[in-house]
């Protein structure tokens, strides 16, 4: 989650596009490192404002102290507020301390809008 600074490995510039490499220039000048800017791309395209806002969203919320990947799971499923954001994130959290698997969480999650319904499935 943190920003970092550092080059792309040569191979990986060699196979990317002359737009791919100047968004992940143009965003990794800004302070993100290229594996979270390319992250991100995967996500989200070459458009900079939504690498951006993806690359935001990922920040703040890794800041509150959520596990990474699960944010990067709540960030696919939903382009909500981060507020709906930050209440999806909590549940997932406590499905996986509970032991469940991050992809059923994510299944359930998706089919069941709320936490009775949703744990009663897993």
């Amino acid at each position: 989650c943190d920003k970092q600074s550092g080059g792309l490995a040569p191979e990986l510039q060699q196979a990317l596009s002359a737009s791919e490499r100047q968004c992940i220039e143009t965003v990794v000048n800004m302070g993100y490192s290229p594996e979270n800017v390319l992250k991100a791309m995967k996500k989200k395209g070459q458009n900079i404002d939504q690498v951006l806002d993806y690359l935001f969203a990922h920040g703040q919320l890794c800041e509150k102290g959520f596990d990474p990947l699960l944010v990067e799971a709540a960030l696919e499923m939903h382009q909500c507020p981060e507020e709906k954001i930050t209440e999806l994130l909590q549940l997932m959290s406590q499905f996986k301390e509970m032991g469940f698997e991050l992809k059923d969480i994510k299944e359930v999650l998706l089919l069941h809008k709320d936490q009775h319904n949703a744990l009663e499935d897993l």
